[in-house]
């Protein structure tokens, strides 16, 4: 695959936002926040089930997450899994990673500051992060001061599509 050319955070870019660089291993990649209208969802639930998905438990592979957490029957997952933005199908959950990467990066841009149509609201966005220890509890974050937690699945949060490519 030929490099790609990354633009500053918030700029346009292969369907959505590029919002930076993270690593999957050793393996770097780009984030792309999915946009708003299109890719975020209503509040719900990370999944009804309060069993371990053992295969959701990364904090830098959502995609990965994501497909565990459809194959254990989260609606969630599989409503993200099942969008089609921008030409591209590969959208997932963001992990706790890339959420906070999202948060950092995109805070201070103007088409992502409070109020802006892109922006993150201020309240709870769900991660594709299980709990290690507890098939109860998934990790979220709050994109008004960027704190990160962690609360029962049957809570209902929103949720904000993303994607990533291997650079």
């Amino acid at each position: 695959m030929p490099k790609l050319k990354l633009p500053k955070p918030g700029a346009r870019f292969e369907g959505g936002f590029f919002a930076g660089r993270f690593f999957i291993g050793d393996q770097p990649h780009a984030l792309i926040v999915a946009p708003k209208a299109k890719g975020q969802m209503a509040p719900m639930r990370w999944n009804d089930s309060t069993a371990i998905v053992t295969d959701a438990t990364s904090y830098c592979n959502g995609l990965a997450n994501t497909q565990a957490m459809a194959k254990a029957g989260s609606k969630l997952a599989a409503k993200i899994l099942a969008l089609r933005i921008g030409g591209f199908d590969d959208w997932h959950l963001p992990s706790r990673l890339q959420l906070l990467l999202a948060y950092h990066e995109l805070a201070a841009v103007k088409t992502f500051a409070e109020g802006a149509k892109e922006a993150f609201d201020r309240n709870w966005y769900w991660s594709s992060t299980q709990h290690a220890e507890n098939g109860n509890y998934a990790w979220y974050q709050y994109f008004g001061n960027g704190s990160q937690s962690y609360g029962r699945e049957s809570n209902e949060f929103r949720a904000r599509a993303v994607r990533t490519i291997k650079l």
